[in-house]
């Protein structure tokens, strides 16, 4: 199956949606239904709409990941995890 080559935002939404959840960009382009980087790229840099979008999702991904640091300084401070354990998260 060919990788998708012409723009399609609602595709594009389902991987800012991704993005938005933490995902990495580049792991989430291996899917093979989705566009390959370079092709994400030119999207993102021809579509003032998909710039938007993929610029608040990165924002979105920060709060992700800040609550995932939350969650390890909670395990940690109530001793689910050793501290060896939380450096490496």
């Amino acid at each position: 199956m060919a990788r998708p080559s012409e723009y399609n935002f609602e595709l594009c939404k389902d991987i800012c949606d991704e993005v938005a959840n933490g995902e990495n960009i580049i792991s989430i382009l291996k899917e093979s239904t989705y566009p390959t980087w370079s092709t994400f790229r030119r999207w993102k840099n021809e579509n003032e709409e998909l710039r938007t979008l993929y610029i608040n999702s990165q924002r979105d991904k920060g709060t992700a990941l800040e609550n995932e640091i939350d969650d390890v300084m909670d395990s940690l401070k109530n001793k689910q995890i050793d501290p060896a354990s939380a450096n490496v998260l």
